[in-house]
């Protein structure tokens, strides 16, 4: 499967005719230094949480009748999560939404994941650091609880290693998460700091199965060949669950740029690595696609490069 990452991208005409790409989800925000200076009300703040997963929940029927079926669900789906008061988010409305998406997703055969943002860091050196990625994970966690979903890696969390050169420290932090973490937990390759094979090391002390994005390997690759990873990490997956990878692209325009200029994302995907693309092809992999045009990539990418939605 391909999938689309976090948003859903739609045109709409304004007023003077001028077309705009739009995130259809239209996901509410609220902001860390308007709630410190109490700009915000309870209600403001529970109505945002309602806004977001019920948007969730009826993009859910357009996103599987365009033939997609794997999702990622955005980590901003409850922002500031962690320093409002729990009732605001883990309530009645609030699960009544989530169930029924969760019964949509279940029924459709869909699979969703999530992505704990960049400050998500279990090998911190910082205690206070592990302490709110902890609660981050476990707000993902009762997420896909309230959903109903297995505690499985097909509905993943799925984090980076974090720290270089702390694999002890990550070891230890994913051994004590809870199993509604621990057992949907995935971890990602990265360009720097935890290649593929960096990673198999840790797989071998978790179980934890190992996301393996084919863009980060190129700046990052551990010796391993794109096939050699592949396979890797392919058989850190359980039987019967597809592994979940990524794929991006460099900007054919910045193919000769700095490191910080090729390792962003693309609008398009233009280049598909061969084991990735066959994979694909056959159906033994699930793909998100984390170029800039979300949606609009995937059904491009599946086009020119003839991969089933």
């Amino acid at each position: 499967m391909l999938g689309v990452c976090c948003h859903w991208l739609e045109e709409r005409t304004k007023p003077k005719g001028k077309v705009e790409v739009i995130n259809a989800m239209e996901e509410r925000t609220l902001q860390l230094g308007r709630y410190r200076d109490g700009k915000y009300t309870p209600e403001q703040i529970k109505a945002t949480y309602v806004n977001n997963v019920a948007n969730l929940a009826k993009m859910l029927p357009k996103i599987a009748g365009q033939g997609v079926k794997l999702f990622r669900i955005s980590s901003a789906l409850f922002p500031l999560a962690d320093q409002v008061d729990r009732s605001l988010w883990d309530n009645d409305e609030v699960q009544g939404i989530l169930l029924g998406a969760g019964e949509f997703i279940k029924r459709n055969q869909m699979r969703v994941s999530t992505h704990p943002g960049q400050f998500c860091v279990l090998s911190s050196d910082s205690d206070n650091v592990i302490e709110k990625s902890i609660q981050e994970l476990e707000i993902h966690g009762w997420l896909f609880d309230a959903m109903g979903l297995d505690h499985s890696p097909y509905y993943a969390i799925n984090i980076h290693g974090g720290k270089s050169n702390r694999s002890s420290r990550l070891i230890e932090q994913i051994k004590s998460l809870s199993p509604r973490v621990r057992k949907r937990l995935t971890l990602e390759n990265d360009e720097s700091a935890y290649s593929l094979l960096d990673l198999i090391e840790v797989h071998k002390e978790t179980g934890v199965p190992l996301v393996w994005d084919s863009h980060h390997h190129t700046f990052n690759d551990g010796d391993l060949t794109m096939e050699e990873a592949h396979c890797l990490a392919c058989e850190t997956w359980p039987n019967g669950i597809n592994p979940l990878q990524h794929i991006s692209n460099t900007s054919p325009e910045l193919a000769n740029g700095s490191f910080i200029e090729k390792r962003k994302h693309s609008d398009m995907i233009h280049y598909v690595p061969e084991v990735q693309l066959n994979a694909l092809r056959d159906r033994t992999v699930d793909v998100e696609v984390e170029a800039k045009l979300k949606n609009i990539s995937v059904f491009q990418m599946s086009r020119q490069f003839e991969i089933p939605l």
